[in-house]
């Protein structure tokens, strides 16, 4: 049986709020077609971690399948 990954989501345009994901958690979004990620930055004080992009729509670029495989990878 496949397993179903379901990541957070965004219907609007933008990154996701830093208090919306926990770290290394990852969202997707619907209308920038990217996904984004919380990284560790802040190292011991989390409030200074980021919200990073990992992933989004590009032609010429890997596909968002490529960076979800890449963003469960680095865990």
């Amino acid at each position: 049986m496949a397993t179903t990954l379901k990541p957070k989501r965004k219907f609007t345009t933008g990154a996701p709020a830093l208090s919306n994901l926990e770290r290394g958690e990852i969202a997707v979004n619907t209308a920038d077609q990217k996904i984004y990620m919380r990284d560790e930055s802040g190292g011991n004080t989390p409030a200074n971690d980021q919200i990073v992009t990992v992933g989004g729509f590009d032609a010429n670029a890997a596909t968002v399948d490529d960076a979800i495989v890449m963003a469960i990878a680095l865990g």
